[in-house]
């Protein structure tokens, strides 16, 4: 976690100072979730919360099956790429739906959704480190090995930091929701 915090500061102040404005806005996921608001909070919800719900199963939890690098499951570089993208989208302003201006590095980012988006998912991988089903031996060439005792998917997985994990994004979510619908 205090990886993850260090690198998203660095990024953000980096890209507010370096970067123009909306340089990535319509170039990331965020425009499978469009440029305009649902009419209605649930509506708004429902979309929010599926789509970081699908990339957390998808992408978090399929990586940290398919395999680790050593302990390293494959599925910890996710929420290091989603920390690394937000603190961009924050540092530039590239929103689907922008801010009034660029977001200076401060507390302030505990006011929005994506800060607790990212400690999901960053519990969410930790949560299910140990569901790995092969170890990388080594890259070139190409060797892995099944690791043994198999590990069983529901046995392996820390379920009150899975459970913690989806009621914070949804909660997160909910917040979004209430954001955009009410306060854009």
């Amino acid at each position: 976690m205090g990886v993850s915090t260090l690198i998203f500061l660095i990024v953000w102040t980096a890209s507010y100072l370096f970067l123009p404005e909306g340089i990535i806005r319509g170039k990331t996921a965020t425009v499978i979730v469009g440029d305009q608001a649902a009419k209605s909070f649930f509506v708004e919800f429902i979309r929010i919360a599926a789509y970081n719900l699908f990339f957390a199963m998808v992408l978090i939890i399929a990586a940290n099956w398919i395999f680790k690098v050593g302990c390293f499951p494959l599925g910890y570089l996710i929420p290091l790429y989603f920390v690394i993208l937000y603190a961009i989208l924050l540092g530039t302003n590239s929103f689907a739906i922008p801010l009034p201006e660029k977001m200076a590095p401060s507390f302030a980012v505990f006011k929005r959704s994506g800060i607790y988006e990212m400690i999901a998912f960053i519990l969410m991988a930790a949560s299910t480190h140990r569901i790995s089903a092969y170890r990388v031996l080594s890259f070139i060439p190409p060797k892995s090995e099944e690791i043994k005792p198999k590990p069983t998917f529901s046995q392996d997985i820390d379920w009150v930091g899975f459970v913690a994990a989806i009621l914070l994004l949804l909660a997160a979510n909910a917040w979004e929701a209430y954001q955009i619908v009410y306060l854009v």
